[in-house]
């Protein structure tokens, strides 16, 4: 069982530092089940929902803020709104692969209040067609009040000839 914590981060921006603290967070088999960064005027802000187990959460914390002593880090406890009943759905995604593609996934299901429980994604080069294909797919935790049908139609629009299949 896996130990859920919010990380925060603030500081100024340095090339590769969420690519850095993602490293930071694998090195300890952790991952990252959501995250928002904001950036403004050379800082960012960052939030991290991270999966870790009990044991290495604690030595995870120390060692960002040990390897990253340039950043304010805060840690919080993950709030679960335990009155909200919430159904699961599992879903494929399939289309063309464009730049920032997996973020604007996240985004549309976070703006949702969906919880990622898993996902899984590939890019794979089609010569054939010369173009790389995106192929993701997804366990979800559905809120009551949010129907699959709006989840489905709100992913089909991500980009241009989405499909998105119930599993």
């Amino acid at each position: 069982m896996k130990n859920l914590f919010i990380a925060s981060v603030i500081g100024p921006i340095v090339p590769g530092i969420i690519k850095s603290l993602a490293e930071v967070t694998r090195r300890f088999e952790g991952e990252w089940v959501t995250s928002k960064v904001i950036k403004l005027d050379g800082h960012f802000s960052a939030m991290m929902k991270i999966a870790i187990a009990a044991e290495a959460e604690g030595e995870l914390k120390s060692c960002f803020e040990a390897e990253f002593s340039g950043l304010r880090f805060f840690f919080d406890e993950v709030l679960a709104d335990k009155d909200t009943a919430f159904t699961s759905l599992h879903l494929r995604v399939d289309c063309q692969d464009r730049s920032g593609l997996t973020r604007d996934i996240v985004n549309i299901l976070t703006d949702l209040d969906l919880v990622i429980e898993h996902m899984e994604f590939n890019r794979v080069a089609v010569s054939t067609i010369g173009q790389t294909v995106f192929s993701s797919t997804l366990n979800l935790a559905v809120p009551q009040g949010v129907s699959t049908e709006s989840v489905v139609e709100l992913l089909e629009g991500v980009t241009e000839g989405t499909r998105v299949k119930v599993l």
